[in-house]
């Protein structure tokens, strides 16, 4: 409803999951007619690089997800940054481990195809657990991106084929780095759904202090900012604002959301814009940036963005809830997750 989505593309086994909506449903599995009509040449479009590529829902504190708008600038420079930081080659292997709900699998999909090597589908919905190690293996990856909690999952595994390792979406350990690292590229790749997937990366050297988030990838500038809007020194701790090729449009419908997160830039040409991360970093004595935590109540969970604030306002829309707190919670064994805690009738329950 919020998309207003014109045509989806389905299959006719989920067409009694799908929810009530006005869009043109093309099911893959019985409109082969329709798709064989379609001409086999590129159409002639008049899109231009500030029009929308694509809409992406994140986390929003009302209990709504809100639409990133990404134009076709923003997926041109992601592509051609990764054609300069990671080299890519026709021929080689890159595994598609995100789901479509998440931005990075837009990550893997430009990789791969920008270079004409090849996308790795993995079968089934689920490529955690045991079956990781061995898709790698199996799949004969090259390149693969991950969230630094299924590290462990390859603990004693050999990939010789894996020559390249990005992980992104929460902080890493610099024990997994120092570990992962060994006979390959570590890289650890740090950016906001509304930077157009990515903004920062560091290469993992032997030896090194931490795990930071790294300096801006081509076209993407960064400053650490105060309250005022007025660069920090080196070593002190500010927000972290983002600009160049690869900002959004802003959020879709939401005009007043965007002029909040999208700011005038004051260091760059007139009309230039800002993103406010709401990260909180600094810059370290070496020139790579480091990341600190949140301003707000986010938290980032095996690579999503969630807004705390949104669960609990789920919880309290449940009959018979009168409070209700969410946390991000580490187990004894290192996993995070989320707990919920809803006060209703004189009881406080954990979910």
């Amino acid at each position: 409803d919020d998309a207003r989505v014109a045509i989806l593309l389905t299959h006719s086994a989920v067409e009694e999951r799908l929810p009530s909506h006005t869009s043109r449903a093309i099911f893959l599995d019985l409109d082969g007619a329709v798709i064989a009509r379609q001409r086999e040449q590129a159409p002639q479009t008049t899109v231009q690089a500030h029009h929308a590529a694509y809409v992406i829902y994140t986390s929003g504190s009302t209990g709504q997800p809100k639409g990133v708008v990404i134009p076709h600038r923003g997926g041109s420079h992601l592509a051609e940054a990764q054609r300069q930081l990671f080299g890519v080659q026709q021929g080689e292997r890159v595994l598609q481990f995100a789901r479509l709900s998440f931005d990075a699998s837009v990550w893997e999909m430009l990789m791969a195809l920008h270079a004409g090597a090849t996308l790795c589908l993995p079968d089934g919905e689920d490529v955690g657990g045991s079956t990781l190690a061995s898709t790698l293996t199996g799949l004969a990856v090259n390149v693969a991106t991950l969230p630094p909690s299924v590290l462990s999952l390859l603990d004693g595994v050999a990939l010789p084929q894996l020559h390249t390792l990005v992980v992104a979406g929460e902080s890493c350990p610099p024990e997994s780095a120092r570990r992962m690292s060994e006979g390959r590229r570590f890289i650890n790749a740090y950016g906001p759904t509304e930077a157009s997937v990515c903004a920062t990366m560091s290469l993992y050297q032997e030896g090194q202090s931490g795990m930071p988030i790294g300096r801006p990838i081509p076209n993407v500038q960064v400053y650490v900012l105060d309250a005022n809007h007025r660069v920090v020194p080196i070593g002190i701790i500010g927000e972290l604002y983002i600009g160049g090729e690869g900002l959004a449009r802003g959020y879709l419908n939401r005009p007043s959301l965007t002029a909040q997160r999208f700011v005038a830039n004051p260091y760059g040409a007139p009309g230039s814009r800002l993103y406010r991360t709401g990260d909180l970093v600094r810059y370290r004595a070496d020139g790579e940036l480091e990341f600190l935590g949140r301003i707000d109540h986010q938290v980032k969970l095996r690579g999503f963005r969630i807004e705390l604030g949104e669960i609990e306002s789920v919880l309290l829309g449940q009959p018979g809830v009168r409070q209700a707190a969410v946390i991000d919670h580490t187990d004894a064994d290192g996993q995070k997750r989320l707990v919920g805690y809803v006060v209703g009738d004189g009881l406080a329950v954990e979910a």
